[in-house]
């Protein structure tokens, strides 16, 4: 199945609930898909974005518990299944390829940690994801009726006479 790289276009927090929206745009297109993850999720996330120390040891921990002290991670992927979406991380150790399932925080913190693509399957932006057409050409708009009095007043002469 074709896959598809994707960026992390932003983290969002909702107004009602501790809950975060991750938004994740495909590159080269104006698509994005867009899922909830837990706060202690997306704060680890954050914090590798920012490029902040990170506070969490769960990445960390999470390589330890595969016994992968030093892997090298190729990419990260997303998929949806029973309305959940998953990820997975891919990596080869000791020149050994493994894929292993992990929470999305943690593999998309991982993927930036390494510089290594995130990828999604293109199946999943048809069904979940919003594409937005391109932006035809717009011309110079005229200049909104207050900008024009502006422009007006500075072309009047002055009512002051210096001496």
């Amino acid at each position: 199945m074709a896959q598809v790289e994707t960026t992390i276009d932003s983290i969002r927090v909702a107004a009602i609930s501790p809950e975060r929206m991750l938004i994740l745009q495909q590159k080269g297109a104006e698509c994005y898909l867009s899922f909830w993850i837990s706060p202690s999720q997306a704060d680890i996330l954050a914090a590798q974005l920012r490029g902040l120390p990170d506070k969490s040891t769960e990445p960390d921990l999470f390589l330890a518990d595969i016994n992968a002290a030093d892997p090298d991670i190729k990419c990260a992927t997303i998929q949806l299944e029973n309305s959940t979406f998953y990820a997975k991380i891919l990596f080869s150790c000791h020149d050994k390829s493994c894929e292993v399932g992990c929470p999305v925080g943690i593999a998309l913190a991982l993927a930036c940690r390494a510089n290594a693509p995130i990828l999604i399957d293109e199946a999943l932006f048809d069904q979940a994801g919003v594409c937005f057409p391109p932006t035809p050409w717009q011309p110079h708009r005229k200049q909104p009726w207050w900008g024009r009095l502006k422009s007006r007043k500075s072309d009047a002469p002055s009512c002051r006479q210096t001496v």
